[in-house]
Protein backbone atom coordinates (compact mmCIF):
# COMPACT_ATOMS: atom_id res chain seq x y z
CA UNK A 1 0.00 0.00 0.00
CA UNK A 2 2.87 2.36 0.82
CA UNK A 3 4.48 1.54 -2.54
CA UNK A 4 1.22 2.29 -4.44
CA UNK A 5 0.82 5.60 -2.64
CA UNK A 6 4.41 6.58 -3.55
CA UNK A 7 3.82 5.73 -7.15
CA UNK A 8 0.66 7.82 -7.12
CA UNK A 9 2.56 10.79 -5.69
CA UNK A 10 5.25 10.48 -8.36
CA UNK A 11 2.62 10.30 -11.08
CA UNK A 12 0.83 13.37 -9.73
CA UNK A 13 4.08 15.34 -9.58
CA UNK A 14 4.86 14.31 -13.13
CA UNK A 15 1.43 15.44 -14.28
CA UNK A 16 1.85 18.79 -12.54
CA UNK A 17 5.32 19.30 -14.05
CA UNK A 18 4.11 18.43 -17.54
CA UNK A 19 1.10 20.69 -17.16
CA UNK A 20 3.31 23.53 -15.91
CA UNK A 21 5.70 23.03 -18.79
CA UNK A 22 2.81 23.15 -21.19
CA UNK A 23 1.62 26.38 -19.63
CA UNK A 24 5.07 27.95 -20.01
CA UNK A 25 5.24 26.93 -23.66
CA UNK A 26 1.80 28.37 -24.33
CA UNK A 27 2.44 31.67 -22.53
CA UNK A 28 5.86 32.01 -24.16
CA UNK A 29 4.46 31.65 -27.65
CA UNK A 30 4.24 34.82 -29.75
CA UNK A 31 0.93 36.61 -29.46
CA UNK A 32 0.52 36.44 -33.23
CA UNK A 33 2.54 33.63 -34.72
CA UNK A 34 1.74 34.69 -38.27
CA UNK A 35 2.57 38.37 -37.78
CA UNK A 36 4.53 39.83 -40.70
CA UNK A 37 7.94 41.17 -39.72
CA UNK A 38 8.80 44.72 -40.78
CA UNK A 39 11.66 47.05 -39.86
CA UNK A 40 10.68 50.71 -40.26
CA UNK A 41 12.84 53.78 -39.79
CA UNK A 42 11.45 57.12 -38.66
CA UNK A 43 12.34 59.96 -36.30
CA UNK A 44 10.64 61.15 -33.16
CA UNK A 45 9.86 64.45 -34.88
CA UNK A 46 6.80 66.36 -36.02
CA UNK A 47 7.28 65.18 -39.61
CA UNK A 48 6.88 61.56 -38.62
CA UNK A 49 3.92 61.69 -36.24
CA UNK A 50 1.66 59.32 -38.21
CA UNK A 51 4.27 56.60 -37.81
CA UNK A 52 4.77 57.38 -34.12
CA UNK A 53 1.03 57.07 -33.56
CA UNK A 54 0.67 53.93 -35.67
CA UNK A 55 3.30 52.26 -33.52
CA UNK A 56 2.18 53.59 -30.14
CA UNK A 57 -1.54 52.94 -30.73
CA UNK A 58 -0.99 49.41 -32.00
CA UNK A 59 -2.29 50.15 -35.52
CA UNK A 60 0.59 48.27 -37.14
CA UNK A 61 -0.18 45.26 -34.94
CA UNK A 62 -3.86 45.46 -35.87
CA UNK A 63 -2.83 45.09 -39.52
CA UNK A 64 -0.95 41.90 -38.73
CA UNK A 65 2.51 43.43 -38.57
CA UNK A 66 5.26 42.85 -36.05
CA UNK A 67 7.08 46.15 -36.50
CA UNK A 68 10.58 46.84 -35.29
CA UNK A 69 10.86 50.66 -35.19
CA UNK A 70 14.36 51.95 -35.90
CA UNK A 71 14.47 55.50 -34.57
CA UNK A 72 16.83 57.81 -36.45
CA UNK A 73 17.61 61.51 -36.16
CA UNK A 74 16.66 62.37 -39.74
CA UNK A 75 15.49 61.17 -43.13
CA UNK A 76 19.01 60.84 -44.52
CA UNK A 77 19.66 58.10 -41.96
CA UNK A 78 16.47 56.36 -43.06
CA UNK A 79 17.73 56.46 -46.64
CA UNK A 80 21.06 54.99 -45.59
CA UNK A 81 19.31 52.23 -43.61
CA UNK A 82 17.39 51.20 -46.73
CA UNK A 83 20.53 51.39 -48.85
CA UNK A 84 22.39 49.03 -46.50
CA UNK A 85 19.43 46.69 -46.03
CA UNK A 86 19.18 47.26 -42.29
CA UNK A 87 15.58 48.49 -42.72
CA UNK A 88 12.74 47.40 -45.01
CA UNK A 89 10.76 50.63 -45.08
CA UNK A 90 11.68 54.21 -44.27
CA UNK A 91 9.96 57.56 -43.85
CA UNK A 92 11.90 60.56 -45.13
CA UNK A 93 11.75 63.96 -46.76
CA UNK A 94 12.32 64.85 -50.39
CA UNK A 95 16.11 65.27 -50.50
CA UNK A 96 16.95 61.95 -48.80
CA UNK A 97 14.39 60.18 -51.03
CA UNK A 98 15.82 61.59 -54.26
CA UNK A 99 19.36 60.92 -53.05
CA UNK A 100 18.39 57.30 -52.38
CA UNK A 101 16.78 57.04 -55.83
CA UNK A 102 19.96 58.39 -57.42
CA UNK A 103 21.87 55.40 -56.08
CA UNK A 104 19.69 53.11 -58.24
CA UNK A 105 19.44 50.33 -55.65
CA UNK A 106 15.90 49.35 -56.56
CA UNK A 107 14.21 51.21 -53.69
CA UNK A 108 10.68 52.31 -54.54
CA UNK A 109 8.53 55.24 -53.47
CA UNK A 110 5.12 53.81 -52.46
CA UNK A 111 3.31 56.82 -50.96
CA UNK A 112 3.57 60.28 -49.51
CA UNK A 113 1.94 60.95 -46.18
CA UNK A 114 2.22 64.71 -45.83
CA UNK A 115 4.26 67.80 -46.44
CA UNK A 116 4.35 71.54 -45.93
CA UNK A 117 5.90 74.45 -47.79
CA UNK A 118 7.22 76.19 -44.69
CA UNK A 119 8.31 73.21 -42.61
CA UNK A 120 12.04 74.08 -42.77
CA UNK A 121 12.72 77.10 -40.57
CA UNK A 122 15.90 79.20 -40.46
CA UNK A 123 16.33 80.47 -36.89
CA UNK A 124 19.24 82.55 -35.68
CA UNK A 125 20.54 85.52 -33.75
CA UNK A 126 18.61 88.77 -34.04
CA UNK A 127 21.56 90.66 -35.54
CA UNK A 128 20.76 88.64 -38.69
CA UNK A 129 17.71 90.35 -40.12
CA UNK A 130 17.30 88.42 -43.36
CA UNK A 131 18.90 85.80 -45.59
CA UNK A 132 21.22 88.38 -47.23
CA UNK A 133 22.79 89.01 -43.82
CA UNK A 134 24.03 85.39 -43.73
CA UNK A 135 27.13 86.19 -45.81
CA UNK A 136 30.18 85.05 -43.86
CA UNK A 137 28.06 83.43 -41.15
CA UNK A 138 28.04 79.87 -39.79
CA UNK A 139 24.81 77.92 -40.29
CA UNK A 140 24.16 74.62 -38.51
CA UNK A 141 22.36 72.00 -40.59
CA UNK A 142 22.07 68.23 -40.79
CA UNK A 143 23.97 67.37 -43.97
CA UNK A 144 22.03 65.48 -46.64
CA UNK A 145 18.69 66.44 -45.11
CA UNK A 146 15.74 68.12 -46.77
CA UNK A 147 16.53 71.11 -44.58
CA UNK A 148 19.94 71.41 -46.23
CA UNK A 149 18.22 71.36 -49.61
CA UNK A 150 15.89 74.10 -48.40
CA UNK A 151 18.87 76.15 -47.19
CA UNK A 152 20.57 75.96 -50.59
CA UNK A 153 17.36 77.05 -52.29
CA UNK A 154 16.89 79.90 -49.83
CA UNK A 155 20.40 81.12 -50.57
CA UNK A 156 19.83 80.92 -54.31
CA UNK A 157 16.47 82.68 -54.06
CA UNK A 158 18.25 85.56 -52.31
CA UNK A 159 21.13 85.84 -54.75
CA UNK A 160 23.64 83.92 -52.63
CA UNK A 161 25.47 80.64 -53.06
CA UNK A 162 26.74 78.00 -50.67
CA UNK A 163 30.19 79.64 -50.92
CA UNK A 164 28.83 82.76 -49.22
CA UNK A 165 28.21 80.93 -45.91
CA UNK A 166 29.87 78.24 -43.81
CA UNK A 167 27.65 75.20 -43.38
CA UNK A 168 28.35 73.34 -40.14
CA UNK A 169 27.23 69.72 -39.88
CA UNK A 170 25.21 69.39 -36.70
CA UNK A 171 23.16 66.69 -35.09
CA UNK A 172 19.72 68.25 -34.57
CA UNK A 173 19.86 67.64 -30.84
CA UNK A 174 23.05 69.75 -30.65
CA UNK A 175 21.49 72.75 -32.40
CA UNK A 176 20.08 74.60 -29.35
CA UNK A 177 23.41 74.65 -27.50
CA UNK A 178 25.38 75.44 -30.66
CA UNK A 179 23.29 78.57 -31.22
CA UNK A 180 23.24 79.57 -27.57
CA UNK A 181 27.05 79.40 -27.33
CA UNK A 182 27.32 81.02 -30.77
CA UNK A 183 29.26 78.16 -32.30
CA UNK A 184 26.89 78.83 -35.18
CA UNK A 185 24.95 81.99 -36.01
CA UNK A 186 21.81 80.22 -37.17
CA UNK A 187 20.36 76.78 -37.85
CA UNK A 188 17.88 75.41 -40.32
CA UNK A 189 15.70 72.39 -39.64
CA UNK A 190 12.19 71.01 -39.39
CA UNK A 191 10.31 70.82 -36.13
CA UNK A 192 10.94 70.39 -33.28
CA UNK A 193 14.52 71.68 -33.71
CA UNK A 194 13.79 75.36 -34.56
CA UNK A 195 11.34 75.54 -31.65
CA UNK A 196 13.92 73.92 -29.35
CA UNK A 197 16.42 76.62 -30.35
CA UNK A 198 13.86 79.34 -29.67
CA UNK A 199 13.03 77.85 -26.28
CA UNK A 200 16.72 77.58 -25.34
CA UNK A 201 17.83 81.00 -26.59
CA UNK A 202 14.70 83.04 -25.89
CA UNK A 203 14.61 86.60 -27.17
CA UNK A 204 18.17 86.39 -28.53
CA UNK A 205 16.91 84.53 -31.62
CA UNK A 206 14.12 84.78 -34.18
CA UNK A 207 12.90 83.14 -37.39
CA UNK A 208 14.96 84.65 -40.20
CA UNK A 209 13.09 82.84 -42.99
CA UNK A 210 11.37 79.57 -43.82
CA UNK A 211 11.07 77.35 -46.87
CA UNK A 212 7.76 78.75 -48.15
CA UNK A 213 7.68 79.95 -51.74
CA UNK A 214 10.68 77.97 -52.96
CA UNK A 215 8.73 75.83 -55.44
CA UNK A 216 8.28 72.71 -53.35
CA UNK A 217 5.71 71.33 -50.90
CA UNK A 218 8.51 69.21 -49.36
CA UNK A 219 6.64 65.91 -49.50
CA UNK A 220 7.19 63.35 -46.75
CA UNK A 221 7.39 59.94 -48.37
CA UNK A 222 7.53 56.23 -47.68
CA UNK A 223 10.32 54.33 -49.44
CA UNK A 224 10.74 50.53 -49.42
CA UNK A 225 13.46 48.14 -50.50
CA UNK A 226 13.19 45.93 -53.57
CA UNK A 227 13.75 42.96 -51.27
CA UNK A 228 10.60 43.81 -49.31
CA UNK A 229 8.62 44.06 -52.54
CA UNK A 230 9.94 40.70 -53.71
CA UNK A 231 9.57 38.79 -50.45
CA UNK A 232 6.79 40.39 -48.35
CA UNK A 233 4.69 42.73 -50.49
CA UNK A 234 1.64 42.34 -48.23
CA UNK A 235 3.49 44.13 -45.45
CA UNK A 236 3.62 47.32 -47.52
CA UNK A 237 -0.14 47.68 -47.93
CA UNK A 238 -0.65 46.71 -44.28
CA UNK A 239 1.77 49.43 -43.14
CA UNK A 240 0.14 52.07 -45.35
CA UNK A 241 -3.28 51.16 -43.91
CA UNK A 242 -1.91 51.63 -40.40
CA UNK A 243 -0.37 55.01 -41.31
CA UNK A 244 -3.63 56.12 -42.93
CA UNK A 245 -5.53 55.10 -39.78
CA UNK A 246 -3.05 57.10 -37.68
CA UNK A 247 -3.68 60.20 -39.80
CA UNK A 248 -7.40 59.72 -39.23
CA UNK A 249 -6.78 59.42 -35.51
CA UNK A 250 -4.86 62.72 -35.56
CA UNK A 251 -7.83 64.39 -37.26
CA UNK A 252 -10.54 62.88 -35.09
CA UNK A 253 -8.85 62.91 -31.68
CA UNK A 254 -6.29 65.66 -32.04
CA UNK A 255 -5.85 66.37 -28.34
CA UNK A 256 -5.01 62.73 -27.57
CA UNK A 257 -2.66 62.60 -30.57
CA UNK A 258 -0.93 65.79 -29.46
CA UNK A 259 -0.48 64.48 -25.92
CA UNK A 260 0.94 61.20 -27.19
CA UNK A 261 3.38 62.76 -29.67
CA UNK A 262 4.46 65.63 -27.41
CA UNK A 263 5.70 63.07 -24.90
CA UNK A 264 7.65 61.11 -27.51
CA UNK A 265 9.15 64.24 -29.13
CA UNK A 266 9.90 66.06 -25.89
CA UNK A 267 7.69 69.10 -26.42
CA UNK A 268 4.97 70.73 -24.39
CA UNK A 269 1.47 70.35 -25.76
CA UNK A 270 1.45 74.07 -26.68
CA UNK A 271 4.73 73.77 -28.60
CA UNK A 272 3.43 70.64 -30.27
CA UNK A 273 0.36 72.53 -31.52
CA UNK A 274 2.56 75.34 -32.83
CA UNK A 275 4.87 72.92 -34.64
CA UNK A 276 1.95 71.15 -36.28
CA UNK A 277 1.07 74.33 -38.19
CA UNK A 278 4.08 73.71 -40.44
CA UNK A 279 2.91 70.41 -41.92
CA UNK A 280 -0.23 68.64 -43.18
CA UNK A 281 -0.75 64.90 -43.30
CA UNK A 282 -2.54 62.94 -46.01
CA UNK A 283 -1.77 59.54 -47.46
CA UNK A 284 -1.51 59.72 -51.24
CA UNK A 285 0.86 60.58 -54.06
CA UNK A 286 -0.05 63.28 -56.56
CA UNK A 287 1.59 65.30 -59.31
CA UNK A 288 2.48 68.09 -56.89
CA UNK A 289 4.51 65.60 -54.88
CA UNK A 290 6.29 64.28 -57.96
CA UNK A 291 6.98 67.74 -59.33
CA UNK A 292 8.43 68.76 -55.97
CA UNK A 293 10.66 65.69 -56.00
CA UNK A 294 11.82 66.46 -59.54
CA UNK A 295 12.43 70.05 -58.56
CA UNK A 296 14.56 69.14 -55.57
CA UNK A 297 16.33 66.50 -57.68
CA UNK A 298 17.28 69.08 -60.30
CA UNK A 299 18.52 71.34 -57.55
CA UNK A 300 20.59 68.52 -56.01
CA UNK A 301 22.20 67.99 -59.43
CA UNK A 302 23.05 71.65 -59.95
CA UNK A 303 24.42 71.92 -56.41
CA UNK A 304 26.59 68.83 -56.95
CA UNK A 305 24.88 66.67 -54.34
CA UNK A 306 23.96 63.96 -56.88
CA UNK A 307 25.46 63.22 -60.30
CA UNK A 308 22.24 63.13 -62.33
CA UNK A 309 18.48 63.35 -61.91
CA UNK A 310 16.99 59.89 -61.34
CA UNK A 311 13.88 58.73 -63.20
CA UNK A 312 11.55 59.58 -60.33
CA UNK A 313 8.32 58.40 -61.98
CA UNK A 314 10.07 55.12 -62.81
CA UNK A 315 10.83 54.59 -59.12
CA UNK A 316 7.22 54.99 -58.01
CA UNK A 317 5.09 51.93 -57.32
CA UNK A 318 1.43 52.78 -56.60
CA UNK A 319 0.34 49.13 -56.25
CA UNK A 320 0.18 49.21 -52.47
CA UNK A 321 -1.30 52.68 -52.12
CA UNK A 322 -4.12 51.70 -54.48
CA UNK A 323 -4.95 48.78 -52.20
CA UNK A 324 -5.62 51.12 -49.26
CA UNK A 325 -9.38 51.85 -49.02
CA UNK A 326 -10.18 55.47 -49.81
Amino acid sequence: MKVSRSILVVVLIAVIVIAAAGTIILTSAPAKENAMELKITYSNKIDYEPLIIAQQMGFFTDEGLNVTPLIVSGGIQSAEALATGSADMGAMGDSPAVTLMSRNLGAKLVASYGGGEGQHRLVGWKDISNVSDLVGRKIGVQFGSSSQGALLRLLEANGLSSADVTQVSLSPSDMPNAVKTRQVDAIIGSEPWPTSVENTCGDDVHEIANSSGLGSNYPLVIMVTQKLIDERPATITAALKAIDRAIGYMENDSEAAIALCAGKIGLTADDEKKCLTTVDYKLGLDQTDLESLRSVGQFLVTSGKIAELPNIEGMVDRTYLQAVPA
